[in-house]
């Protein structure tokens, strides 16, 4: 992608993050809440095995929800971005297309209507424009993650508290 249309489309990703008055700084489980409350419907989260051939993420719009599914095999970092991507798709409003066999779709998906597997799984051919905005949401979005905190930064501070005191 040249970098002019880089720029132009972090852009028009930055004015729909705008058009959310997200938080300036928020974790990952703020920014569901906080889609969850501006889509007026809950948004769930859902680790489940993949195989590497499969997608790593799944975003699934239902009537009454919204779903990603992750891989929960992989790393913290990775499942975070998978997260993200998929939110970047929600955001954008993407949508599958594609067929899927419903013998194949009551193998994996045995709890959920066929119909609405078909266009969750036909995403994995989104478009490359639908990947790259994607993309660049999940990016943007990252920008905005607060930081985690280190293990190690609780006790860290009562150390330092401890320190503190017994010098005054």
């Amino acid at each position: 992608m040249p970098r002019r249309d880089l720029r132009a489309l972090r852009r028009a990703c930055a004015d729909l993050l705008d058009g959310l008055d997200l938080p300036e700084r928020l974790d990952l489980a703020a920014l569901c809440a906080h889609l969850a409350a501006a889509r007026g419907r809950p948004l769930h989260v859902v680790p489940v095995p993949m195989r590497a051939s499969e997608p790593c993420g799944i975003w699934v719009a239902t009537q009454e929800a919204d779903f990603i599914f992750y891989d929960e095999t992989t790393t913290r970092a990775h499942r975070e971005h998978i997260i993200l991507h998929e939110i970047g798709h929600m955001i954008c409003c993407h949508r599958g297309g594609g067929h899927l066999d419903e013998d194949t779709a009551a193998v994996f998906f045995p709890d959920i209507d066929p119909d609405l597997v078909r266009d969750m799984l036909a995403r994995k051919d989104y478009s490359d424009a639908q990947e790259q905005q994607a993309e660049v949401m999940a990016y943007l979005l990252a920008r905005r993650l607060a930081p985690a905190a280190p293990r190690h930064q609780g006790l860290a501070a009562r150390i330092a508290d401890s320190l503190d005191h017994s010098a005054g």
